[in-house]
């Protein structure tokens, strides 16, 4: 839902404030920070949620154990996303889409929509300088078809900042690494060099390769990633791009060489 995507934008900012280690994915790394997954839902009056008629909503998010405080405050990071404030919980955040939707029912009684709401929010990457959270999300409330995509952040503790291009690479090595990431590109998708972009079904801006800062670290690279209708026809679905670890760390500023130690 859009209230995901803006709560979002307030994600980028809180997570300025993070500073320590967090749960390993892969025994590389130490633990420092322990979480659960947890999963919270709610159907439409107690409704069969594999019934094709069922209304519901459900969160999968970690749940931050220790160390505190850095614990607390991802905690909080991670109840933004859900548009949770101080004002509200999780429950009440259910509701809201609940309420909207019963509005919905009684104003198109002979309606079949059915909506739903599901979000999971994990962490596919920790290393000793970086966390990543991944947020996917899909929804359905009304019109020809769903809504799904995928918002990747990743936070070096070092400097507490969100990592971006122009934070990683200089002007001239992102350039370099543009025409590595357009190379992959156009190899995996089976397009020749001069394969023009807008006639094979792209819609880059100015009909030119680009990366967006939707990626994700990787035990291997990096990982980037196009939700549907950003570069590409619905029906294209989500576009993914990745560029080894290999080609990336002589790009890096020298201060980021450790992204993956």
């Amino acid at each position: 839902m859009n209230k995901f995507i803006l709560s979002l934008l307030g994600l980028t900012f809180a997570l300025g404030f993070l500073h320590s280690s967090c749960q390993k994915s892969s025994n590389l790394y130490t633990d420092t920070l322990m979480y659960e997954l947890q999963s919270i839902q709610r159907v439409y009056q107690n409704c069969n949620i594999d019934s094709p008629d069922c209304a519901h909503i459900s969160y999968t998010y970690p749940l931050f154990k220790s160390p505190q405080p850095i614990a607390d405050s991802l905690n909080s990071i991670v109840l933004t996303i859900f548009g949770v404030n101080r004002n509200t919980n999780l429950e009440q955040s259910q509701h809201t889409f609940m309420a909207e939707y019963e509005k919905f029912k009684k104003e198109f009684k002979d309606s079949e929509q059915s909506w739903y709401s599901q979000t999971n929010i994990s962490v596919p990457f920790q290393s000793n300088n970086v966390v990543s959270l991944s947020v996917e999300m899909d929804d359905y409330t009304g019109g020809a078809h769903g809504m799904y995509s995928t918002i990747y952040s990743n936070y070096y503790k070092p400097k507490n900042e969100i990592l971006t291009l122009h934070k990683l690479f200089s002007d001239s090595n992102l350039k370099k690494l543009l025409s590595i990431a357009e190379a992959d590109f156009r190899t995996a998708n089976e397009l020749t060099i001069k394969a023009n972009l807008d006639d094979a079904g792209y819609w880059f801006k100015e009909n030119k390769f680009h990366l967006n800062d939707n990626f994700v670290l990787t035990h291997d690279g990096a990982t980037w990633l196009f939700n549907p209708y950003e570069v590409a026809s619905y029906a294209q679905g989500t576009i993914e791009l990745s560029v080894s670890k290999k080609d990336l760390l002589p790009l890096l500023n020298t201060k980021y060489i450790n992204l993956w130690e």
